[in-house]
């Protein structure tokens, strides 16, 4: 007999896609060009990739992608290394999470989800560590975007509520807002981590490379 081993209580869930000439940064792309925000995202992805680290025997690091004809085991690994892959399902932003946050709790028995997506370099492990920290004291956290969305989402398996991603404008100034109010509606405590900026438009990029964190 083989001795059982518990699945990694806590999950890292970094929201990616598969770098494709016109199907990755398109509204930064609208202003730079499909190539230029082609290299920009393959940069942010290896400099998320390369801060967040590895997984652990308590911390499962998984790459979620959408689906795109051009996905092979080989392209998956150019992108993503080594780490552990799977594909999002649902029509919304929101269904994605929900349903991704709820497999997760169910079939792995994942104790903590923490949810990020690369378009901010600047997330370190010690503060995605931070954000699980929280989770001992709250059920939910979240990491505000200065365009008022978010660049971090988690929870704790038994607060998860598929109505905290429903009927929420993506994309827009109201996210962050609209879903703090569905997490005090269900009576769920939830912490703040620091706000930050995605880098999503050229002034995005501009500021940042203005901080010395990235060359031209």
């Amino acid at each position: 007999m083989f001795p059982t081993v518990p699945p990694p209580p806590e999950r890292l869930l970094v929201f990616a896609r598969l770098p494709e000439l016109g199907a990755v940064k398109r509204r930064l792309a609208a202003e730079v060009g499909d190539e230029r925000a082609l290299e920009i995202y393959e940069s942010l992805l290896r400099d998320v990739l390369a801060s967040i680290g590895t997984s652990t025997p308590d911390l499962e690091i998984e790459i979620m992608w959408p689906p795109t004809p051009n996905a092979n085991g080989d392209a998956l690994r150019r992108a993503f290394g080594t780490h552990s892959t799977a594909m999002q399902t649902g029509a919304t932003l929101g269904d994605r999470l929900s349903m991704a946050l709820s497999e997760r709790f169910f079939f792995h028995r994942t104790e903590k989800i923490v949810v990020i997506g690369v378009d901010d370099p600047s997330i370190t492990r010690e503060l995605l560590e931070h954000a699980f920290a929280l989770l001992e004291s709250c059920e939910y956290v979240l990491g505000p975007a200065s365009d008022g969305g978010y660049y971090l989402i988690g929870c704790r398996a038994l607060a998860c509520d598929p109505s905290v991603f429903e009927g929420i404008e993506w994309g827009t100034s109201t996210v962050l807002g609209a879903t703090l109010e569905r997490i005090a509606k269900l009576g769920r405590t939830v912490a703040l981590l620091p706000e930050h900026y995605d880098i999503d438009t050229a002034a995005d990029l501009e500021r940042y490379i203005a901080e010395g964190q990235v060359a031209k």
